[in-house]
């Protein structure tokens, strides 16, 4: 596949193979040919030098169908739904478009952590850790603090003990669940997307199969719905697209610390700084507040609709 079929292909959400079909089933149309199943799969040989098996071209079909893109016609005859193809490329330049703002904000902000940095009057101690170091620094941390802010892509603390155990997060989670729900001495506020595609990649590397990283995030979700309707030392609140960058920031009578995560291309996260020094800290809470102050809380009728909308997804 070309450079500009990729991009195409990539910008459509389809495989290679899913593409093949597609442009397989214009070029049938375009001969004022019969799009059948029979022949388009004919057509996807002719092209690729090799046809796709039964059960997979079909499974493959039902894919194009579902997602508006190929609609069936008489004599099983199949046709490319241009209109659907243009609107989902819209959408697509709309939401780089949001992510471009998004970027600007955040750049505008980091420019204001590092001016504050450089001119604040105790000299902040700044270190990069690794993931694995990264998590335990912040279990020592949740040791000794009365609460936690966390802009996060989906909270952990709704994670099993297997799935966090499989990413090397258990010790964050046995911490966290042990100061909030059993003892109730830790308030831990979240401001999250939800993005269920992270608890879902991650049961993916954990499991490697689909159908248990599904299994696994619907267990993921209703723990999340019980946890907020269950403990009033835990406030999760919605916000579809936080400002700002992803951080972690404990605070006992005042925010002295804080930490920044960093990620890779799969939106997980690999390592992060960990920044002493109370007056970034006080700011980086502050901009947290902006934010969550008028984010949705998933609790109570509102909370009910973002969980009923998560398992949609």
């Amino acid at each position: 596949m070309d450079i500009e079929n990729s991009k195409i292909s990539e910008s459509l959400g389809l495989t290679s193979q899913q593409f093949g079909i597609l442009l397989g089933i214009y070029k049938l149309e375009s001969e004022g040919k019969t799009a059948s199943p029979r022949e388009i799969n004919k057509e996807y040989s002719r092209t690729h030098g090799k046809g796709i098996q039964r059960s997979n071209f079909f499974s493959q079909m039902k894919v194009l169908q579902d997602r508006g893109l190929i609609k069936r016609g008489r004599r099983a005859s199949y046709t490319v739904e241009f209109e659907n193809i243009r609107n989902i490329l819209s959408g697509k330049r709309e939401n780089l478009q949001r992510e471009l703002e998004e970027f600007d904000k955040i750049s505008a902000r980091t420019e204001e952590y590092f001016r504050k940095i450089a001119f604040e009057s105790t000299r902040p101690v700044v270190h990069y850790m690794e993931h694995d170091e990264l998590y335990r620094r912040i279990v020592k941390a949740l040791k000794g603090c009365e609460r936690v802010y966390a802009s996060i892509d989906f909270p952990t603390i709704a994670y099993t003990y297997a799935l966090a155990d499989g990413i090397n997060r258990k010790s964050y989670l046995e911490m966290i669940w042990d100061r909030c729900f059993k003892k109730e001495r830790l308030e831990v506020n979240y401001l999250t997307p939800l993005d269920i595609d992270l608890p879902f990649n991650h049961a993916f590397r954990v499991y490697g199969d689909p159908k248990m990283a599904y299994k696994e995030c619907s267990i993921v979700i209703e723990q999340l719905e019980n946890q907020v309707d269950s403990h009033d030392k835990l406030d999760v609140r919605y916000l579809k697209k936080p400002h700002g960058m992803d951080v972690l920031i404990p605070e006992d009578k005042e925010p002295l610390e804080f930490f920044l995560f960093t990620r890779d291309e799969h939106k997980d996260i690999v390592g992060g700084i960990h920044m002493r020094s109370p007056e970034t800290a006080l700011s980086a809470k502050n901009s947290f507040m902006r934010d969550f102050e008028y984010a949705e809380q998933v609790k109570g009728e509102k909370g009910k609709a973002i969980i009923k909308n998560l398992r949609k997804e």
